[in-house]
Parts: structure tokens; sequence; C-alpha cells
């Protein structure tokens, strides 16, 4: 019996059900949890004979009772389909799950979520049975998805001017939003129902693109007014997204800052990987740092490498942590990093740090600032956290991007929001602050006028990359788990939180609230580059 002579199985309704064709047995069998990974690892070379017949002469998919005969043809990731049937995409989905068995390029890999306040995703497509952990220090520990396709290619590379990136590799997307469902789904190859995101594509040339470069590291600037990514620099603080976007680009063409489509391919990487919505029960961040008036310095020295301060401030702080002392919180002076913390006396303790002596003054205030670059050297999972995952302490880094939420907040280009309305913009060439037209797009939906936990993103079927907010009635740890700020007016996107923000930041977290001219120590970015 041949491929096409074999008799597909269905359901008591006699739909097809996720089916693979056995060559020995020359008959089709259900793919099923126990066999999906078996399947996965084929590697005769009498399979893969059979798959490339399979692309070219595909006679046996059946929709309903009706057979598809020589208007069908599959070649790679190329259907074409006799335009005359119906559930279209029934069928091309049936028929990945045949050729995802042989060939792992080819595996999609998903999370559900029923929309309830539970947020945890469930599992689908080559996902399901997958276990993924986040790491703390040397720890060794399980992730299934360090080797599989996508997340097994995302690795750091450097390029000429020593900004170190991480690179991932180009992947499709496709989302579903309904009434009590939402799914994510992500694979290598383009099947119907998929997106490509922005970020993979060269406007320019008009084609796609193999991968995009996100910084490793938050953003510093370099003497020549250029946006970086590089190891053990204080991220830049205290400029305007516009300022923020001139840096970037002054590198040359392909750079730019964190975009509204890069954003998209981190939180459904994600969202795919840990099967939750809640990014800090998966890592903290660095999300329980101070900045507080009621932070002092207690005992007064002069040209010294010490902070004084109460035992009650100085249990807030860390070894690690980056500190400013000034009198004002918000100060934009160098910051110090902590080295050692020590008893001074009964009730007062020593918070050494590093850099060039100074003066300090009973009353001025100690607070932290962005956790200098390059803490992830001592991390040794893909994703994971130095000291604690849970303490809210110290930073995490995800898939080898460092801070992705908490820490400093980050700039999201390639949004314009007036009055909760959202503008969006694709090629990068075209950012502009405060523009409500052509080449923005509007997005279907107005996002909520209510500060409070995310329960609902909003969902545009003609700009799928853009989920912001439309609803705030969730909790730290229901729905998104993660708060949204808002105000009237024209405002920018800053995503993630900063150090302070406790169970409100994570890679959830939207402040739409400032302006394109708001500049402040919690205000940071993070470097870009295409490959053009």
């Amino acid at each position: 019996m041949s491929y096409k002579d074999a008799e597909l199985l269905t359901d008591k309704n006699g739909n097809p059900i996720p089916q693979y064709f056995d060559v020995s047995a020359n008959v089709f069998k259900p793919i099923t949890s126990d066999n999906q990974k078996d399947l996965q690892q084929v590697k005769d070379d009498n399979v893969l004979t059979k798959l490339t017949e399979l692309d070219s002469k595909v006679e046996g998919i059946v929709n309903g009772t009706t057979k598809i005969q020589s208007d069908t043809k599959v070649t790679g990731s190329t259907v074409t389909l006799d335009t005359n049937l119906t559930n279209i995409e029934d069928l091309l989905y049936n028929q990945r799950e045949i050729i995802n068995v042989l060939s792992d390029s080819a595996l999609v890999f998903g999370a559900y979520w029923d929309k309830s306040s539970n947020p945890t995703l469930t599992r689908t497509d080559a996902a399901e049975g997958k276990v993924a952990n986040a790491g703390v220090d040397g720890q060794l520990v399980q992730n299934d998805f360090d080797s599989l396709p996508i997340y097994r290619d995302i690795g750091e590379v450097t390029d000429d001017n020593g900004n170190v990136f991480i690179r991932i590799p180009k992947f499709y997307i496709r989302k579903k939003d309904g009434q009590g469902f939402k799914l994510w789904q992500i694979s290598k190859m383009k099947y119907t129902g998929f997106y490509l995101p922005w970020c993979f594509w060269d406007f320019e040339n008009n084609k796609e693109l193999d991968y995009i470069d996100v910084g490793k590291y938050k953003a510093s600037l370099s003497d020549t007014d250029k946006l970086e990514s590089k190891v053990d620099k204080h991220p830049l603080v205290s400029r305007n997204i516009v300022q923020f976007r001139d840096y970037a680009r002054n590198n040359g063409a392909g750079y730019q800052q964190l975009d509204i489509h890069v954003m998209d391919v981190l939180q459904t990487l994600f969202y795919v990987e840990f099967a939750t919505l809640n990014s800090q029960s998966v890592m903290n961040g660095f999300t329980s740092g101070r900045v507080s008036e009621s932070d002092t310095i207690t005992v007064a020295e002069l040209a010294t490498n010490r902070a004084i301060v109460s035992n009650a401030t100085a249990s807030y702080f860390r070894v690690g942590q980056s500190i400013t002392i000034n009198n004002s919180i918000w100060s934009n002076t160098e910051p110090r990093i902590i080295t050692d913390i020590q008893p001074y006396d009964v009730d007062n303790t020593a918070i050494t740090f590093d850099g060039d002596p100074i003066d300090t003054v009973v009353g001025e205030f100690i607070s932290n600032r962005g956790w200098v670059n390059g803490f992830s050297r001592n991390i040794l999972a893909s994703s994971g956290s130095i000291v604690s995952n849970s303490d809210g302490k110290h930073p995490c880094v995800y898939r080898g991007i460092e801070s992705p939420w908490g820490d400093i907040y980050q700039f999201v280009d390639g949004i314009n929001i007036n009055d909760h309305q959202t503008w969006v913009a694709k090629n990068a060439d075209d950012y502009t602050s405060n523009v409500f037209a052509s080449p923005y797009e509007q997005v279907g939906y107005v996002n909520s006028n209510t500060n409070g936990y995310v329960s609902e993103m909003g969902y545009d079927t003609n700009n799928p990359f853009v989920e912001l907010p439309v609803n705030v009635s969730g909790g730290s740890t229901t729905y998104y788990s993660d708060y949204y700020y808002q105000s009237t007016g024209q405002r920018i996107a800053l995503v993630g939180g900063y150090w302070s923000y406790g169970s409100s930041a994570g890679l959830s977290y939207w402040a739409l609230y400032a302006s394109s001219g708001n500049a402040y120590v919690i205000l940071g970015g993070r470097l870009l580059k295409k490959p053009l």
C-alpha cells in the first residue's frame, strides 16, 4: 500500500486527527503525548525520503469526506490548496502535525490561557510536557527549551564596536484571541495564520531578516554619544526617548532602541517557555530596592568610601547594588557599587562603596540606582538571577538579556499614544514621537483609562504585535500580575517597572503616562541592531 492509498484517521464526526504515516506499516497512526518525542527524533533516511515525496505529492489529506487530489502541493513551508475547499486552516493544521514529527524545524510550540484569573498557561503543540526552570548563580536546572528550535539558537554576539547582543533567530508567531481563550504559538516555519514580527523585516530591500540582535545589557553611552550595550557600565538614565533614539541611530544603519516589535518577540517567547503570565513567579528581578527619604546618613565622615546609616536602613541594601548619596533621592550623581556591609556600632551599619572618596553629611539620602551591567556572568542557567530568584534585591536575566524587567524602566519605541489611543509604526526609520498620522497606524482598540493590575490586553487582528492593557481588574498574582499606569494627553511607552516597584513590575508591566520630553533617573533603554 502506498501513502496515497492509506486511509487517514478521523474522529467520531469524520474529522481528521493529528497523525503520522508509519512507513513500515503503511498506515497512519495517531500522534500522542507518548510517541511524539520519539517521532520528533526520527532520523531514518527512508523516512526522510518519504517526507520529500510527501512534500511534492500530498494526495491524502481529508476535509470531512472530501479528498484533495492534484490541486494540493506542499513544498517546504509553501502550501497551495484548492481555493474552493473550506476549513483550509484546519487542513493545514492537520498536515502540519504530520510533518512536525519528522522535522523539528517545523515544530510549533504554544501556550493556551482560558482567561481566568489564574496566570498559569497550558502548554500546547510540541511544548506539551516540556519543563522550564530558572536558576540561581551556578545552579544547574532543567530547561527542555534549551535544546529546542528557536530557543537553542538564541546566543551572544559582539559587533565591531564591542557592543554585546543576544541574537534571536527569525521565527513566526500566531495569536488567537477570543471570548474565554487566548493562544500564543511560535514556529521557525511559517504556517497559515502566523505572522513575521517586523523586527525581522528589511523594509528597504523588501525581504526577511534571519535574526535580530537585542542588547544584552541595559544601554550606556559612549564618549561619542553612541548608545552602547557593554559590560561593567552603569545604565544611561536621565535622558528622554528622543535622545535615546538619536544615540542609537548614531551607531549607523540598523541600530535603534528597543521597540514594540522586539517586546512582542520577548513576551511571546517567555509566555510559551515558562507557561505563565506572571513573570515574577519565575524571577522577581531587582524590584525591592530603595528610593526613600527615610534612608539617611546618620554619621558624617570626610573623604570616605562608606555611608553610616541606621541598622534599619542598612537592612534594605545588598552588596553589588548601585547607590547614590545626595540631598535628593532623585539626583543624577555618579552611582557607586556597594562592596561591603558591616556593623558600625549598636545602632548603625557601615555601607562601603567603590569609587573616589566623598564627604558625607548627616541627613543626606542614600538611594539605589540601576544595577551595573554584567551580573549575568555569574549565572549558569539560560535564565535566572544572582543570589535569589525571589527576594527582589537582585536582578534577573532572560535568555542572556539582563534585567528585562525591574531595575530601570525601558523606553519602547514605535508607539505613540494620544488620550489612550495607541498608534504604531512598523519601520524603525519612521520612529518619531508625538506623531498620530501616517506612517503610524491607529490600533483598533483604546487603552484603559484607569490605573491598576492588568487583567486583559487589547488585541487587534491587523496589528497583533501590540497588546496593551484594556482592563485592570487583576491583582499581583492574578491574570497578567503586572501593573499599568496611564495618563491623558500625548504619551510614550515604558515597560518593566524599576527597582522599587515590587510586585507591580514584570514583563507585562506598561507605563503609558510619560511624555516624550521626560527624563528621570529611573528611565533607561536598550540598544537593538538589525542586520541591514
